[in-house]
Order: structure tokens, then C-alpha cells, then sequence
């Protein structure tokens, strides 16, 4: 045998062999073992060398070839991901099992698809591409899995022929490359060290999150280390931030989609990356007009429809914060951080107007036009203060880029909109007079999205005193006449709260050249309508009306529509009614006012038959228009019940057909409109206090319910329900109907 051979057998410290057969040392070790062994104990009879055998060649070594290493890796890699995948099956079809008796008696659960938008929005993006769309249920509406929605469930399906493998972190290279890379990633280390975290550590959401099923944090999944805290995974918060600018109506003035849209594909550390403020309310509002995500549970029919502060319902209810106010939330919070270091003004601007559309659809208070003031956004050049300050005019540097200023002047407008819109349902004080506004109107769509540079000399400022009258040709679209409408409310609105105030100290505007109600016994022969501040209102209303460009004169073209056109023709009517309606006396038939009111109410209506024609979602109008329907009924009702005051059988079946219409275009709306209910649920409590609990009950609708069961704290201003005092008012020709008074709990 081979001397330098290794001895498996012999581990005697510098023994040598002699290389016979067997060796002496063999010999020696077993006539020891035999002097020594123990009674009983049966020995060979000859030793048992373990040189006795030699190999003829030397040992080949084995070695393993690259590829077949490979392909024993991906074997490894397969079985592991089949036993996820049976790991995600199981946990999907518990979260099934348990999320299924909840949305069985959730308020939008059987009429979520009922309504849905189209493919191709009026904003122009084109979404057949985007996953869940195009091959979605066929409405536009995606039908993605619950797993696919939220980060901390994964998907069975594997993506892009990877077996569900991500190699986006790999260089392009052959698939055993990858795979090599793969396999340095995982080496001789367990799974959970291989860049994959449990639920629990992975993105510290709310189990509300995932649609009311929870995780035992057992479920792995792959997640980036520098995707921002709280935000859903990076393919959810896509296709959120895609749904966003698909159906909301604002989106592509608050922000240049195509440039937004390109900056999502960069890393999140890349200073140009959205901040995550912004997709927190993106992905609030998106969530709106997405099937697999539950919406916000709307109130209970007992709820008080005048309530404004959502908490005090979450509260009682005890149930955690939906996907969107989660979101929500999380935008808020980072907003106020950020202003409070200086960091993000103007991006924290555009947080809260999208948070103030988001709050105001639930039904809820918000304020979004103040933040704008000190980033001098009223205001643009050379329209500043002339007195000497310590502080410059804004708090932002001003616009690097056409696209930059146009974006903030949008961002202005909107604000501006939202908060006029607001203000017609309330009595409150608008936060910015329009006499500390000087600045250019919003840039034609087509315009603002290729960033062309219009000289202020071509365009219209807001202080113009043909303003509502004129239309430049070149710089009008339905955008800018929405803007323009929304000027028309905040006159009428600033007209009837300072109307006593100047009456009061003598203004002339406000004072009829023919009579003024000098004490409360002369209030009959008050005639506002001779008041010049009221003649100029009224003859501009209408003028604007009138003044529309021939190509915008129908905002429904087909099956097409136009959400700002849409609103900005129902505005005027709407004017007419705020206008008018404190001094209309329906059942006087030589009453201007009312004839203004029922006219201008009629026209509304007319506008929503035109809608209701068409496959369009009403849910995608926008805020304001709800709110127009709601006032066109109320008027309706007042008519109605001057109607069966005087016993007209010919007026009061086409007047209750008209509100039964109404009332059946708000609850289409709200499928996805929280503040649409709200508004249907006030127009039956009016209906019910005008007309009577059995008129109420013979209409087909249901029954309004005078009883409220939840208990809120006996705080009178909590409610917001205006005051019963069923005083006359001096400028009024009418005693208001009156308000029926909280609900108390029997």
C-alpha cells in the first residue's frame, strides 16, 4: 500500500506501517484486544486491516459543475416559494372566511360595481395598461385580490415568468446569473434572513388596513428597505396614484401627470421621488375609486346629517380607521411635521387641498385656502403690498420653470374653488376677501401640459373688471369658466353676509332708491330687488350665462362629459337661488323671487336628466354639483308644499316626480360620495318637515326617521343644526319654514 495514505483505522501519534498484510501494527492492536477482552465478548480471529486494500489510481475528485449547481438552487428556490405560496393560500382563504360576514352588511357592499367609470377618463390617461383596469370586471373598476392590494399579503401568482422572484436589484444578465444572485443572497442562512421581514416589522400598518382580517405575523414577504414608512407597497401605491389621476377631477391641474406618473419609477431615495405626504393623500383618494379596497363605512341612517365631526362617530362605533383615513391621517401629520421645519412648503399646500376634497366628501369640515396665503400664492407680480416689511412676500423662492408657476397657480385656484364651494353651505365668513386677490387665471389644459409660456398681457387677471363677461379666445376652457363660476359664488356669498352691516350704516349699494325698511313696521313694503348691489349681481349672473363660447355650451356631448363644464353650468342657477331664495314667497304668484327660483331650480333639474341619459358616473363630477342638486330640491320642496297649501292637483305630481329624480341621482352618487347621502338624508328630513310624515310615506322613498339613537355629547354647537327661532327677519319676505331641533334619544 501507499505509505502517505491516510490511516482511517491506526490513530497511534508516529506509528509507521511496514506495509504488510496485515501490518504488524494491526497485528500487535489485535493480540492486544484479544489478551483484554471481557468474558463474553467475541473477537475476529484474525485482524481486520484496513490496509489491506489498494486502490489501483488515485482518487477523482467530484465536482459539482456551475450549471447543475444552478439548477439544484432553483429547484431549492421552487420548493421554497411552493410552500409559500400554500402559506398564502391558507392565510387568503381565512382573511375570506373572516372579511365576508362584515362587507355582507356593509352600506356599498352590493352596489360597488353598480356605477363605475370608463376606461379612458375625461383627463385624458388612457389606462387599458394598467393592471386590474383593462382586465378588470369590464367597468373600469380593478378586481384584484386583497393580496395584491395590501404589502403584507403576497401574491400566488408568479410575475413576469421569475417564478415570483424579484431581479429588479440584479444587473440584466442570463437567468443563471440571476440566479447566482439569488443564491448569494440566500447562501446557508434561513429564509428570514434573505431581505424578507414579517408582517409585524415590514410596514407597521393597521390590520384595519387589510379589510378586516388580521395576520398572526407569520406571512413573509419582500419588501424595500428604503420605501417610506406607512405607505402600501410600491406596486399598490402605483396603481392608487394611476387610479388618481384616472377618475379624480382635479388631478391633472394639481399636478403635471405625465411628469408626476415618470417620477414614481425612480428609487425612493432620489430627491426628485414623490414625497410620501403626497401618496399618503393620493392613495386616500385613490382608494375611493378602487373595487378591492374597502371604502370608509358610511354613517348609520340614524346619524345625525348635520354632524361634522367624524371622530365623535368612529368613537362611538369603536371601529379602527379605514385604508383611506389611515392614509389620510398619515398625510396630515406628515404635512404639519414638514411645515413646522420648513421643509415641503408648497408640496404641504397641495397635501391639504387634496385633504380638504378628501374630508369634505365624508362630510367633514377642512380648511385648505389660509395655507396658501403666506406662500404668496393670491398674489403675482408686480401685485404686492407697497408698504416696507420684514419678511418677503412669500415663504417659498419663487418658479424655476413655466410648468413650476403654473402648477402653483393651479394649486391656488383649486384651493380657492374648494372653499367657495364650501362656504354656500354654511353661514361662516369666507378666510380670504377676493379684494386681496390679484392674480392671472389658470392656463388652457392643452397649454399648461406642454409647459408653454403665456405672457400675462394675453391673459385675464382676476381683479378685470369684465372678467365673467369676457372670454379671451385664446386662453378659455372649461377649466377657467369653472374658476370664473366659482367667483360668481363667492360675490353672492360676500352680498348676503354683509348685507345688514351696510344696510345698517347707510351703504348705498344696498339701499332701495324707493323704500328701506326703517322699523319693523315696514318691513311688507322692503324690495331688495331695487337695491343696486343686487340689480349688478343679478344682471351679471345672467350675463354670464349667456356668455359662454359656442364650443362650450353643452357640457355633454354624447356619451361624453365634461365634469368642469358640467359644474360651471350649473353655478349660475345656483347663484340665482342663493340669491333670491331668502326673499321668494312660493305661494304668491306675482312673487319675482320665487319665479327666479323655480326657474333656475328647473334648469338644474333639466341638466340632470341630461346626465342621467348617459353612462357616465355621476360619482366623478365633483363635489359642487351634488351640492346644486340638493339646493335645486330643496327649492322644489318649498313649491311642493305651497302647492298642496293651495290645493293645486295640477302642480304637485310633476313636482314630486322632479324630487324623486333628484333624489335618485344623489343616491347614485352616493355608492362612492359619502357627502351625497349626507345631502339625500337632509332632503328628506326637509321633505318630511315641510310636507308632513304621511305625504313623506306616500312617495317612494323611505321613510325619514325622527328618532336618533345614537347618543353624541348635549353640545348645541357640535351638530351644526341651525337655530329654530322662527323670528322675521327685516330683509326677508318670507318666515323660514322652521328647523326641527335635534333628535333626542327617547
Amino acid at each position: 500500500m501507499f505509505l502517505n495514505e491516510t490511516r482511517h483505522a491506526i490513530n497511534v501519534e508516529d506509528a509507521s506501517c511496514d506495509a504488510q498484510r496485515p501490518c504488524s501494527t494491526c497485528v500487535r492492536s489485535h493480540s492486544y484486544a484479544v489478551a483484554h477482552a471481557p468474558a463474553g465478548v467475541e473477537l475476529p480471529p484474525h485482524p481486520e486491516c484496513t490496509f489491506d486494500e489498494v486502490s489501483e489510481s488515485p482518487p477523482v475528485e467530484t465536482t459539482e459543475t456551475p450549471k447543475s449547481r444552478f439548477e439544484r438552487l432553483e429547484s431549492r428556490i421552487n420548493e421554497l416559494e411552493s410552500l409559500l405560496r400554500e402559506k398564502d393560500r391558507a392565510l387568503n382563504t381565512f382573511a375570506s372566511d373572516q372579511s365576508q360576514p362584515q362587507m355582507q352588511h356593509h352600506p356599498f357592499a352590493s352596489s360597488s360595481n353598480a356605477h363605475t367609470p370608463n376606461l379612458v377618463h375625461s383627463n385624458g390617461f388612457n389606462f387599458d395598461g394598467i393592471p386590474g383596469f383593462a382586465n378588470g370586471n369590464g367597468n373600469g373598476i380593478p378586481t384584484n385580490g386583497i393580496s395584491n392590494m395590501y404589502p403584507n399579503y403576497t401574491s400566488s401568482k408568479p410575475q413576469n415568468g421569475t417564478n415570483g422572484m424579484d431581479y429588479t436589484q440584479f444587473p440584466n444578465a442570463s437567468g443563471l446569473d440571476n440566479l447566482a444572485g439569488v443564491a448569494s443572497l440566500l447562501g446557508n442562512a434561513p429564509l428570514s434572513e434573505a431581505h424578507i421581514d414579517s408582517v409585524s416589522a415590514g410596514l407597521n400598518q393597521d390590520t384595519s388596513m387589510s379589510g378586516g382580517f388580521q395576520s398572526n405575523g407569520s406571512n413573509l414577504d419582500i419588501v424595500f428597505a428604503s420605501w417610506p414608512v406607512n405607505l402600501p407597497s410600491r406596486e399598490v401605491t402605483r396603481h392608487l396614484v394611476e387610479a388618481y389621476f384616472a377618475f379624480h377631477l382635479h388631478a391633472v391641474r394639481l399636478f403635471h401627470g405625465p411628469s408626476f406618473l415618470a417620477s414614481l419609477d425612480l428609487h425612493p431615495t432620489d430627491p426628485r421621488f414623490p414625497w410620501s405626504a403626497i401618496l399618503h393623500a393620493m392613495c386616500a383618494i385613490g382608494s375611493l375609486y378602487v373595487a378591492s379596497i374597502p371604502p370608509t363605512p358610511a354613517p348609520p341612517p340614524e346619524y345625525p346629517a348635520h354632524e361634522v365631526f367624524g371622530a365623535r362617530l368612529r368613537t362611538l362605533q369603536r371601529r379602527p380607521d379605514s385604508f383611506a383615513e389611515q392614509q389620510a391621517k398619515f398625510a396630515k401629520e406628515q404635512a404639519e411635521i414638514a411645515l413646522d421645519l420648513g421643509h415641503h412648503k408648497f408640496q404641504c399646500v397641495q397635501v391639504t387641498v387634496m385633504l380638504t376634497w378628501f374630508y369634505w366628501c365624508h362630510g367633514r369640515w377642512s380648511e385648505g385656502l389660509r395655507v396658501a396665503v403666506p406662500c404668496g400664492l393670491n398674489v403675482c407680480p408686480p401685485f404686492h403690498t407697497i408698504a416696507e416689511t420684514l419678511r418677503p412676500p412669500a415663504i417659498i423662492p419663487p418658479a424655476k420653470t413655466v410648468m413650476e408657476d403654473e402648477v402653483r397657480r393651479n394649486t391656488f385656484w383649486l384651493a380657492y374653488a374648494m372653499e367657495r364651494q364650501m362656504g354656500t353651505g354654511n353661514g361662516w365668513a369666507l378666510s380670504l376677501d377676493d379684494q386681496d386677490i390679484c392674480q392671472l387665471l389658470p392656463l388652457r389644459g392643452d397649454q399648461f401640459e406642454q409647459g408653454i409660456l403665456v405672457y400675462p398681457s394675453e391673459r385675464q387677471w382676476s381683479h378685470d373688471r369684465d372678467l365673467l363677461t369676457t372670454h379671451k379666445d385664446e386662453q378659455i376652457d372649461s377649466f377657467i369658466l369653472y374658476v370664473k363660476a366659482t367667483i360668481i359664488l363667492s360675490r353672492v356669498k360676500s352680498f348676503n353676509l354683509r348685507f345688514k352691516g351696510k344696510h345698517y350704516v347707510g351703504d348705498a349699494s344696498v339701499v332701495s332708491p324707493n323704500n328701506s325698511p326703517a322699523s319693523a313696521d315696514q318691513q311688507e313694503i322692503f324690495d331688495i330687488k331695487d337695491a343696486p348691489a343686487f340689480q349688478e349681481l343679478d344682471k351679471m349672473i345672467n350675463a354670464f350665462r349667456t356668455s359662454f363660447p359656442a364650443h362650450l355650451k353643452s357640457p355633454i356631448i354624447g356619451q361624453s362629459v365634461d365634469p368642469y363644464l358640467y359644474t360651471a353650468s350649473l353655478i349660475p342657477h345656483l347663484g340665482l337661488i342663493l340669491l333670491n331664495e331668502p326673499h321668494a314667497r312660493p305661494g304668491e304668484a306675482t312673487c319675482v323671487h320665487a319665479d327666479r327660483i323655480l326657474r333656475a331650480a328647473r334648469a338644474i333639474v333639466d341638466l340632470m336628466y341630461n346626465i342621467a341619459s348617459t353612462s357616465y358616473d355621476v360619482s366623478l363630477l365633483g363635489l359642487h354639483s351634488i351640492m346644486c342638486w340638493f339646493m335645486s330640491g330643496r327649492v322644489l320642496i318649498r313649491f311642493l308644499k305651497a302647492a298642496m297649501q293651495a290645493n293645486s292637483d295640477a302642480q304637485i305630481p310633476q313636482l314630486q316626480a322632479e324630487i324623486v329624480f333628484i333624489r335618485s341621482m344623489l343616491m347614485k352618487a352616493a355608492e362612492r360620495i359619502t357627502l351625497a347621502q349626507r345631502y339625500q338624508r337632509m332632503l328628506d328630513e326637509y321633505l318630511f318637515n315641510s310636507t308632513g310624515q304621511t305625504f313623506a310615506d306616500s312617495l317612494p322613498i323611505s321613510r325619514f326617521s325622527t328618532e336618533c339613537t345614537i347618543s353624541l355629547e348635549e353640545d348645541s354647537t357640535s351638530t351644526m343644526v341651525p337655530d329654530t327661532s322662527r323670528a322675521t327677519d327685516v330683509f326677508m319676505q318670507y318666515r323660514a319654514p322652521p328647523i326641527p331641533a335635534r333628535p333626542t334619544r327617547r
